[in-house]
């Protein structure tokens, strides 16, 4: 047998060792793919992520870019702003009009000039001597419009270099347009006078406004606004003064007497110290209370007088001896008043003690009678309407809270000095007008405690 005779399960090993190798090998070559794909996927995000930043930088970049625009853009809006505001380029404009024409007017005046002759003598060539002559018109001019410069800043008077422009730049203007219309016609002889007039015109109008504006740093919309809202107050300003003559006529026509009184207090008054209305209110007590005003004008010129009112509030307790407003005539009729009040409600049974009663219940119950004496302080207006059909007030004590202390006025001691003037007022007024709203007036306290005083004064009486 020969030696190279490998038996089946020498070649059956050799071929599951080439299997394992190569099974090894395709493993290996398989881990090498999933790497290099690994890898080849994080290069491409890396990549990916390095755009998107490069993006977000090429983003902020042309932010900036655009922020950087409009900046410029709006430096460049603010310069043109400033420029029309302060009129750069109409100054500009005056300044070449100035130039232009001072070099159109010179051959005019020097021609002018040149070909003056003298009167009587031989014709010797051009006026050469009189050759100064135009420039020193023009020159003169020129002066005179430096000179209202000068005098604006200094603040000075800029009426003498006015006079002394026109007067220059008319006699400039003259000659040009006399020569013009001689030599080309009436249109060249009035353009030829515009070029020595207009432009020392336009050159003191520059000065004029330079000199208006020179301390005003507002800009164009705020002297916009400015001026709408000066024409607003002046409109709002008419229509007070217009209604204000409409209502001194109509005073004047109603009340001759009280406007007579209401001018001559505005006369005799510092301007803007009183007001229309105050002065006449005041004009209606001169007339209508004279002894008032007259004691009104005496305490007024005493020295270190208080203010009008308080014044006039003290000549009127000095002479009528009430409030201001308050006559013995208005106060007799309001106690009159009250007296025909209080006979009403005696003959509707409204007792002193029904009077009580309703107050007793007003403080027990103050939802079901609204207050101290009703609704807004009135007391019932309607009489007895007979016996309830359901639990009344009085019934139903028992039953509920009571959510309120017994009122202070109704159970505190009477003062003997309030007593006293009662009784004062007792005597010195008719039986009738003794009745509890005028103790309460006099007192100065509520009509419970006025009352509980008036009945003190009249048990001792009796």
């Amino acid at each position: 047998m020969s030696s190279t005779y490998r038996s089946w399960e020498e070649r059956e090993a050799d071929a599951e060792k080439t299997r394992a190798e190569a099974a090894k090998l395709q493993a290996e070559a398989a881990a090498t793919a999933q790497t290099l794909a690994a890898v080849a996927a994080k290069t491409e995000t890396e990549q990916l992520a390095e755009r998107v930043k490069q993006a977000g930088y090429l983003k902020r970049l042309e932010a900036v870019q655009e922020d950087a625009a409009d900046e410029k853009r709006r430096r460049a809006e603010k310069r043109r702003e400033e420029r029309l505001d302060k009129g750069v380029a109409f100054k500009q404009l005056v300044t070449a009009i100035f130039i232009l024409g001072l070099l159109a007017s010179l051959p005019s005046l020097t021609t002018y000039f040149l070909g003056l002759r003298a009167e009587g003598r031989p014709d010797t060539g051009p006026a050469w001597y009189l050759l100064p002559i135009a420039f020193f018109l023009e020159l003169l001019a020129f002066t005179s419009v430096k000179g209202t410069q000068w005098a604006v800043r200094k603040g000075f008077a800029r009426w003498p270099f006015w006079i002394m422009t026109g007067l220059l730049a008319g006699f400039a203007g003259y000659i040009n347009g006399a020569k013009g219309a001689e030599l080309f016609g009436p249109i060249a002889g009035l353009a030829l006078a515009a070029t020595s007039i207009a432009g020392p015109v336009l050159i003191e109008i520059r000065e004029l406004i330079e000199a208006r504006t020179a301390g005003d740093n507002r800009s164009a919309a705020q002297r916009a606004a400015d001026k709408a809202k000066a024409r607003a107050e002046a409109a709002k300003g008419r229509k007070a003064r217009k209604q204000q003559r409409q209502q001194d006529r109509q005073r004047k026509d109603l009340f001759p007497d009280e406007f007579k009184a209401y001018r001559q207090i505005l006369a005799s008054v510092p301007a803007d110290s009183l007001s229309r209305d105050e002065a006449w209110s005041e004009a209606q007590v001169a007339v209508r209370f004279p002894e008032v005003y007259d004691r009104f004008l005496d305490l007024l010129a005493l020295p270190g007088a208080a203010s009008r009112p308080i014044v006039l509030a003290a000549a009127w307790r000095d002479v009528e001896g009430g409030q201001l407003g308050t006559t013995a005539g208005s106060l007799a009729r309001r106690l009159q008043a009250e007296k025909s009040l209080a006979d009403v409600l005696q003959a509707a049974e409204y007792t002193p003690e029904r009077v009580a009663v309703e107050h007793l219940l007003a403080d027990l119950f103050p939802d079901r009678l609204g207050g101290e004496e009703g609704p807004a302080g009135a007391v019932p207006s309607k009489g007895p309407q007979g016996p309830s059909k359901t639990p009344g007030a009085l019934g139903g004590i028992e039953k509920r809270p009571v959510g309120r202390a017994p009122r202070k006025d109704a159970t505190e001691p009477l003062l003997e000095a309030d007593i006293d003037a009662a009784k004062k007022l007792r005597d010195a007024v008719p039986p009738a007008q003794f009745s509890t709203p005028a103790v309460a007036k006099l007192l100065g306290r509520s009509k419970v405690y006025a009352r509980r005083v008036r009945d003190a004064v009249q048990s001792e009486q009796s």
